[in-house]
């Protein structure tokens, strides 16, 4: 036995017209209408800007603080022998 289905929209059943979208909507959602706010400026943290300028750039001269490290802890190790 097939199960049928019941019609998609029903004649009676429209999607409101703009006349009636007015009618629902307040002031508030009225000015988020009319004053479009201007994406981007709300997020956290850094700016792209700032974000561009501190970023892990490749050195070069390879690992330098590392070699760095390894040879003042080297140093250190023969002082205290």
């Amino acid at each position: 036995m097939m199960a049928t289905l019941p019609p998609a929209t029903s004649p009676s059943r429209q999607p409101p017209g703009p006349e009636d979208e007015e009618a629902s909507l307040d002031e508030y959602d009225l000015y988020g209408l009319a004053h479009p706010h201007v994406a981007g400026g709300g997020r956290k943290g850094r700016t792209k800007r700032e974000a561009a300028a501190h970023t892990n750039r490749p050195s070069p001269g390879g690992h330098e603080r590392k070699l760095v490290t390894k040879f003042q802890n080297s140093e250190r190790k023969k002082a205290q022998r």
